[in-house]
């Protein structure tokens, strides 16, 4: 589809595609500011198909697709703690460099250590969301495994989402009313 040909129409459409608010977009376009004539143009057909366009477009230049973002979802859904965080009664601790260029020796400690960044697996650094010092040591959080596997599985058509009615309908026919269940 060409540019639209109401040149404010194509300014909306622009600037709701780079993620403006159907309001800004309006104001940016040249118009009075109006939330409800701007979610109205939004709505028209030719504006939301070339919404729609330009968002194809943005997404296509960055390298989005389906596949990628069903992959990074995946990387989130099916990541494993233990492959970044080690714990149990007695771990042992590699030697670290002591920084004079002599090898502190390993050491046997209790509790959680965490697997170092250089060694991680790509796939477990892109589900981890944060890593933190505190006063407690060191804290690693991931993203939300339930939140990604719920998308993937909505995109896959797992998921439906269920309608119910209830109630009565009155209809006439032949000029006799009969209730429906």
């Amino acid at each position: 589809m060409a540019s639209l040909k109401n040149k404010r129409w194509e300014i909306f459409a622009q600037q709701v595609a780079k993620g403006s608010t159907a309001g800004d977009a309006y104001a940016k376009a040249g118009y009075k500011p109006n939330p409800k004539n701007a979610d109205r143009l939004k709505k028209t057909e030719v504006v939301s198909l070339r919404i729609e366009e330009l968002s194809a477009i943005g997404a296509q230049k960055a390298g989005v697709t389906i596949e990628r973002i069903m992959a990074e979802l995946a990387r989130i859904g099916f990541s494993d703690i233990t492959k970044a965080v080690q714990w149990g009664e007695a771990l042992a601790l590699p030697a670290v460099d002591a920084g004079d260029g002599s090898k502190l020796d390993a050491v046997i400690v209790q509790g959680v250590a965490l697997v170092p960044s250089a060694d991680l697996p790509p796939d477990i650094s892109a589900a981890i969301s944060e890593v933190r010092k505190t006063k407690e040591g060191i804290s690693i959080k991931f993203h939300d495994k339930v939140a990604a596997l719920l998308n993937m599985g909505k995109q896959l058509g797992m998921f439906k989402d269920k309608l119910e009615h209830s109630g009565s309908v009155s209809v006439s026919i032949n000029g006799s009313d009969a209730d429906l269940l």
